[in-house]
């Protein structure tokens, strides 16, 4: 029997991972576990599904768990999340996120996947209120597609303006939405030179997107965003695309080396 080999985390990292691993190992027993509801998805993709550009949300869907086993032999769990990792012992503790049961799997190799969350500040005032979403995943943009449409959102502010907060704009308007967004640095995109971003911001106003500069969030209110400045921007959905953190909880728990940027050396 060939090595045992567990992958903690799917989509591009754990299961790119996991289907170079069986290519260069056909004996291997590979397990991947991912704690959300899919373990392969287009990241990219994501937003244009509010705009139905992406007709339909099970297009964001790559590969399915049935589709690894079918194609590479690959034992791929869902809704299971690695709570803890014992290197003397070579074993992981899991949870079965639907069931509830805990249990044991051993590994002769481990393969860290866990990806990264996004940024919450637990300091501004209503950040945890129903209309305040994030996106990272199809769950995140189903769940907030669901919210604008039976809520009928005509207001919505987006916080950031990266790529994952500039396509989310994007979309919400051609959706047919009132959208702002609000940037806390002097321009959008923070690795454009100043002068390319000067094309997103016009684009941004020729398309009907309100742009807020140089203005941070102070609180969220049912109705509104109150920014640092004391200017307030009208939304009854609210989007955060302030950036994120890495996911090293698993990894610190079991000492393993983080690096001078916060994330798994």
């Amino acid at each position: 029997m060939g090595k045992r080999v567990l992958v903690v985390g799917g989509v591009a990292g754990g299961a790119s991972a996991a289907a170079r691993i069986r290519r260069l190992d056909a004996e291997a027993s590979i397990t991947v576990f991912e704690r959300g509801e899919h373990v392969s998805f287009s990241n990219c993709a994501l937003p244009y599904y509010l705009s139905r550009t992406v007709e339909d949300k099970d297009y964001l869907v790559m590969m399915t768990p049935e589709g690894f086993k079918a194609s590479y032999d690959i034992d791929v769990r869902t809704n299971n999340e690695v709570l803890k990792i014992d290197r003397n012992r070579r074993m992981v503790l899991v949870k079965n996120r639907i069931t509830g049961e805990e249990y044991e799997e051993a590994y002769d190799e481990l393969v860290l996947s866990p990806g990264s969350a996004p940024i919450r500040p637990g300091k501004i005032e209503g950040i945890s209120l129903p209309h305040v979403f994030t996106v990272r995943n199809v769950t995140d943009i189903v769940k907030l597609d669901s919210y604008v449409r039976q809520a009928k959102s005509s207001n919505v502010a987006v916080i950031g303006g990266g790529f994952i907060g500039l396509e989310v704009a994007e979309n919400l308007k051609e959706a047919g939405m009132n959208v702002s967004v609000v940037e806390a640095a002097r321009q959008v995109m923070a690795p454009f030179d100043q002068d390319m971003s000067q094309i997103l911001h016009k684009e941004l106003s020729d398309h009907g997107i309100e742009l807020i500069l140089s203005d941070g969030v102070k609180a969220i209110t049912e109705e509104k965003v109150i920014l640092n400045s004391g200017r307030e921007v009208a939304a009854d959905t609210v989007v955060l695309a302030i950036g994120v953190v890495p996911e090293t909880g698993l990894a610190k728990d079991a000492g393993l080396e983080i690096g001078e940027t916060g994330a798994i050396k």
